[in-house]
């Protein structure tokens, strides 16, 4: 695995999990363009490592990324948030986004790296379902994840 990667999984007690992210905001992610993602709902635990699952058409695993803070705050102060980290988004997509909601998650990312070659996820969890928005990897999953990437040379 190359040094840039060896980032991502220098932990037994990272948790990595996979996030479904349309093509075009995965793209802005791994450009290191957008470094914030938002969130209606997010993870209970924290977590280290984004594995980006960029949903259809290309519905496949195409970099990683860190997280390096999340953040819960009310919408009032999202466009703060997302004009200051490329957001990627319209003040009025950002708001309908949020529409209903007293909390909103905002998670900071760093540190971006996209693989040389997508990977099907298929390859490393048994009866892949793309998440509505997120899954969590177990050990397994993470050293075959790791594995994939390393034989690629990404």
């Amino acid at each position: 695995m190359t040094t840039n990667l060896k980032k991502f999984f220098n932990q037994r007690d990272d948790k990595v999990i996979v996030l479904s992210i349309k093509p075009q905001y995965a793209d802005l992610i791994l450009a290191k363009i957008k470094t914030v993602e938002f969130r209606r709902t997010w993870a209970a635990e924290d977590v280290n490592t984004i594995a980006i699952y960029a949903s259809s058409p290309i519905q496949r695993i195409v970099g990683l990324v860190k997280v390096e803070e999340t953040l819960k705050v009310r919408p009032s102060k999202l466009w703060k948030i997302c004009s200051e980290h490329s957001g990627g988004l319209t003040k009025r997509e950002l708001l309908n986004y949020f529409n209903g909601k007293s909390l909103c998650n905002a998670v900071l990312l760093k540190d971006a790296v996209k693989f040389k070659q997508a990977i099907d996820p298929n390859k490393f969890i048994e009866n892949f379902y793309p998440p509505q928005s997120f899954q969590y990897l177990n050990l397994s999953q993470v050293n075959q994840l790791k594995k994939l990437i390393s034989d690629d040379k990404s």
